[in-house]
């Protein structure tokens, strides 16, 4: 009986020895070390919400702790550039968004090859472009349009060369305004100047601004897509009102420094992908004003390619000439 008994507790010990050994190799690639998404915009914005949101459920699966880390500066530049000099071993994600395929179609140099130097694991969600102002009087584009022929007003966007920046700058050449080019640090410093006047009119994405539209504090006169949002069903979209060019919504990608191994990309990937594929997480976004990206395999480098032509030829139409 001791026998048996000894044998069954020694069995059950290399079992929980085996199963925690498992368990500890599980823990991502390296066990008790922090991922840190880098977040290459100031905190509390859109990208900062939709990080935290990842982190949370990244932790539970990976079984390692999961911090946002902002890295603000030069239109995203200073963050990517963290992402890309980060050690390859999976535990430094990048957000990507449209900058990288936008500086590409400008000609901008920058210190990395968006495309060769970082690894684009997955796209994550799109950003609906709202044209906005708070001009309690204005009810439309037109009116918008009216009131600023021949006045020498401005508009506000999130950076030089920016999505926010590009399609602004669109209407103001489609129309001949002779608008001024504001660049703010970011996006809460460009929307607290809207609403308080110091600007005419901003393009900016509808999950940092659906709370002040809802108020009633900015009014909504354009939003990018191919159909009408949801969460906000009276306002056009640009194609609706003769803006066919501006059409592209901004991105988010999860992006990894080149060099990190293969099957540690496909760790992430498949992660990221089961994030998307909850109900309650796409939810949670539309809810934000975003639209999640299909929770499947992409191409996404080949996307981004597709993108950087559709930059080329907006830019082109603008005439911007980038810092």
């Amino acid at each position: 009986m001791n026998f048996r008994f000894t044998r069954r507790a020694c069995m059950a010990t290399l079992a929980f020895a085996a199963a925690f050994g498992t368990q500890a190799q599980d823990a991502f690639p390296i066990a008790n070390k922090p991922v840190t998404l880098i977040l290459p915009a100031i905190g509390g914005s859109t990208g900062d919400r939709v990080l935290r949101m990842f982190a949370e459920r990244l932790k539970e699966d990976w079984k390692v702790p999961v911090i946002v880390d902002a890295k603000p500066g030069a239109a995203g530049v200073v963050g990517t550039v963290h992402g890309v000099n980060a050690a390859p071993d999976g535990h430094t994600i990048l957000l990507g968004y449209s900058h990288l395929t936008q500086a590409i179609a400008f000609n901008q140099k920058r210190p990395y090859d968006a495309l060769n130097d970082l690894i684009p694991v997955a796209r994550i969600c799109d950003l609906p472009m709202l044209y906005l102002t708070a001009d309690p009087s204005v009810k439309t584009m037109a009116d918008a349009v009216a009131r600023l022929k021949g006045a020498k007003g401005s508009y506000g966007s999130y950076g030089n060369a920016t999505t926010s920046h590009i399609y602004s700058e669109l209407v103001n050449k489609r129309n001949n305004l002779d608008m001024v080019h504001a660049a703010y640090k970011g996006t809460p410093p460009l929307i607290t100047d809207l609403i308080g006047g110091q600007i005419n009119t901003a393009v900016v994405d509808l999950g940092n601004t659906m709370g002040q539209v809802k108020a009633g504090k900015l009014k909504a006169l354009a939003i990018t897509g191919n159909k009408r949002n949801k969460l906000v069903p009276d306002v056009p979209t640009f194609a609706e009102l003769g803006y066919s060019e501006v059409s592209q919504p901004g991105r988010y990608w999860l992006m990894l420094p080149k060099g990190t191994p293969p099957a540690t990309v496909e760790k992430i990937r498949t992660s990221i992908l089961n994030v998307l594929k909850a109900p309650e997480v796409q939810e949670q976004l539309i809810s934000m004003g975003i639209d999640p990206a299909p929770a499947e395999r992409e191409d996404v480098a080949g996307n981004m390619r597709a993108d950087i032509e559709y930059w080329k030829r907006v830019v082109q139409i603008t005439g911007i000439k980038a810092d």
